[in-house]
């Protein structure tokens, strides 16, 4: 039997309803790790780049130790085709980590506009900024634990075929080894957002990744062989030679210094987000 003085519930209205239901940056960004994951492809090529750095490392060293036989002409033992200081050769699947990680940072950008999905995400989320920060956020959280692991494994497997045979290693006390390994997961990793700006901006898959490899794989090699000599200097602000200079032990004249190779690496990555988004806010879906 109920009483007259009884408390009725609150009333749910629409105001409160939609309160409830309010997009916000963490719910924008969960959202996108959920796209993330749950695309097969993604978490294959993530995968593949894991593996390539430890097997690569792995290969590097034992080559570099004539544990194996050489792909040189003569197969005989050699310095290893990573060359140069131990710890580039324990690192050497950073070269085709770099191609990997930023093609699947372009995959991640453009695949949307590709299939129209794109439309259904911006209307869900009017706000373009935050799409494009949650996607940048989304991929920066999944794939840095993933490559900054790998990269300490192929630093540690590689270091210990080394040491068995009998080569020079790349010790975690030794000056500037800790922050290469590290800087060399922040750069790959790096470069993958770098990749989601450009899929972003141009809105293809193809055109993206040719912007990629040019700006960071063919411009830099080309830029050497036929630059002149007093344009030389300038190669070292290209994002690949930047990151060289904080991801290297060796000290070289064509580089920057660590510090400074950082900052030019960073700035770059902030020019490829302020383009991203001045192409979302200036163009329609």
């Amino acid at each position: 039997m109920s009483t007259p003085n009884a408390a009725a519930p609150p009333a749910t209205t629409p105001t409160t309803a939609a309160a409830g239901l309010r997009l916000t940056g963490t719910r924008l960004l969960r959202s996108e790790l959920l796209r993330f994951v749950t695309v097969r492809s993604n978490l294959l090529t993530l995968g593949a780049l894991a593996a390539l750095m430890v097997v690569i490392g792995l290969v590097a060293s034992a080559t570099a130790t004539g544990q194996v036989e050489s792909v040189a002409p003569g197969g005989g033992p050699g310095p290893g085709f990573a060359g140069g200081d131990p710890l580039t050769t324990v690192l050497a699947g950073q070269t085709p980590g770099v191609l990997v990680v930023g093609i699947l940072g372009v995959l991640v950008g453009a695949r949307e506009y590709g299939s129209g999905m794109i439309r259904t995400t911006m209307a869900a989320a009017p706000r373009r900024i935050g799409v494009l920060l949650a996607r940048i956020g989304a991929f920066l959280t999944v794939v840095l634990p993933v490559v900054m692991v790998a990269t300490l494994a192929a630093w540690a497997l590689g270091t210990a075929v080394l040491t068995a045979g009998d080569a020079d290693v790349a010790a975690w006390s030794d000056p500037g080894v800790p922050r290469a390994v590290i800087g060399t997961a922040l750069y790959l990793t790096g470069i993958g957002a770098l990749g989601v700006c450009l899929g972003m901006l141009t809105r293809s898959i193809g055109q993206g990744i040719g912007w990629l490899v040019g700006l960071v794989l063919v411009v830099p090699g080309f830029g050497a062989l036929l630059l002149p000599d007093d344009w030389q200097d300038a190669l070292r602000y290209l994002p690949s030679n930047a990151g060289a200079a904080f991801t290297s032990i060796t000290e070289s004249a064509d580089r920057l210094d660590p510090g400074p190779g950082a900052l030019v690496f960073g700035t770059w990555l902030a020019l490829a987000v302020g383009g991203a988004l001045a192409g979302l806010l200036r163009r329609d879906v």
